[in-house]
């Protein structure tokens, strides 16, 4: 299965994003309600404390009010949903940029779904973030920089092929940004970490197109 969920803050639009239409479940953490509107999309559950706002009866048939002294945020309490939904894939929208501590959180975030077996990403339009432990295989996207970051600890075996700059078992440590903007030159890059946890992120340039 695979779930959308919506987040308050994001830049930019995703009208015509292709993950719109291909969710099993499609969730909104708090005023996200008002992004799925605007989108034609009628979710399946909003989840929030709604202290900035109130979320009108007919938003869905599943507004689920949580008190707004809690140790999850409204993103965290969607993905927890969707993993016991039976989630194994999570396409998180918006969630970058505005408040720092909330993109780091959205970014944490990924890590919880990834240490449970599920494949997260976080996605703003512009960029792309998941977490990698193992092999991943990205293909070509021109005008995107790629980045990779050590991920709650040091990462040993880093290795990148297909790239401009290539890794090979290479180790990465969370006190140097050695990984960052990389370009994939073949058709897919390959990434791979033996030890640790990566940060695998996708930005695009200024004049870049929106992520598909």
């Amino acid at each position: 299965m695979k779930a959308l969920i919506l987040t308050p803050y994001h830049e930019g639009s995703f009208a015509g994003c292709s993950f719109l239409d291909r969710a099993d479940l499609v969730l909104c953490a708090d005023t996200a309600y008002r992004e799925a509107e605007a989108l034609g999309l009628v979710p399946d559950a909003v989840i929030g404390d709604f202290d900035h706002a109130q979320a009108t009866e007919g938003v869905c048939k599943n507004v689920l009010r949580v008190p707004c002294e809690k140790d999850d945020t409204d993103t965290m309490l969607c993905i927890k949903y969707a993993i016991e939904a039976g989630a194994r894939e999570l396409v998180i929208a918006g969630g970058i940029g505005g408040r720092l501590d909330h993109t780091i959180a959205n970014l944490q975030s990924l890590g919880y779904a990834e240490a449970r077996g599920v494949r997260a990403l976080l996605t703003d339009g512009r960029n792309e973030a998941r977490v990698l432990s193992g092999r991943l295989r990205l293909p070509r996207r021109d005008g995107f920089y790629l980045s990779v970051f050590a991920f709650g600890g040091p990462c040993r075996g880093v290795s990148e092929s297909g790239v401009r700059y290539p890794l090979r078992d290479a180790e990465l440590s969370v006190d140097f940004p050695l990984g960052v903007s990389n370009e994939i030159t073949d058709d897919y890059a390959e990434i791979e970490v033996r030890e640790g946890r990566l940060l695998v992120v996708l930005s695009g340039k200024e004049t870049a197109a929106s992520i598909p």
